[in-house]
């Protein structure tokens, strides 16, 4: 099974980040898990066409077995960064990128909501026709206050909580995973 982790955020440092890497590592003897960055991405522009770059991240979409989206909370919302690299998704990459594509929503943030708006807009945006994506249900991982759960020398998930809810939420993603690629 090959999943990506993708970082929601094209910030410098992120807690979001800690958290897709955590998990590559903690489930790496599950799956195969890539940690994707946004960052390098080009802003979608509806009249440009896709670079290299884009072209790339597309192709790694449709190659991944399932997908999982880490995102901070700015404003309320999930990142710019984050909502354009979605859009090259749906607009540019053809209507089947992200369709029936099993995609997991967590999020780290410094408030106590633990980014829950902006998990919410994502799985919006996941299931609006453009997308189509087929996201796991009732598994929320709502990291807040996420300084005091890290460690942010080494980027480790310190808080056992927290750990053990990952872990049910990623026990039930690569189930979900395996059987939506029968």
């Amino acid at each position: 099974m090959k999943l990506l982790a993708i970082v929601g955020t094209n910030a410098s440092f992120s807690y979001n980040r800690f958290l897709a890497q955590f998990i590559a590592k903690r489930y790496s003897d599950k799956a195969e898990i890539e940690v994707k960055e946004i960052d390098k991405l080009t802003p979608f522009s509806r009249t440009d066409m896709a670079d290299d770059t884009i072209k790339a991240w597309i192709e790694d979409i449709k190659n991944a077995d399932g997908i999982v989206i880490t995102t901070p909370e700015y404003d309320h919302t999930i990142p710019a960064a984050l909502k354009s690299s979605l859009e090259w998704l749906g607009s540019h990459a053809g209507p089947n990128v992200m369709k029936m594509k099993p995609v997991a929503v967590a999020g780290a943030s410094h408030g106590g909501q633990g980014s829950s708006r902006a998990q919410e807009d994502i799985r919006e945006i996941l299931l609006s026709p453009d997308m189509s994506a087929n996201v796991l249900p009732g598994n929320e991982i709502l990291i807040g206050q996420a300084p005091s759960k890290f460690d942010k020398e080494t980027g480790e998930l310190t808080d056992e909580a927290t750990v053990k809810q990952l872990d049910g939420m990623m026990d039930n993603f690569f189930k979900f995973v395996e059987h939506a690629n029968k």
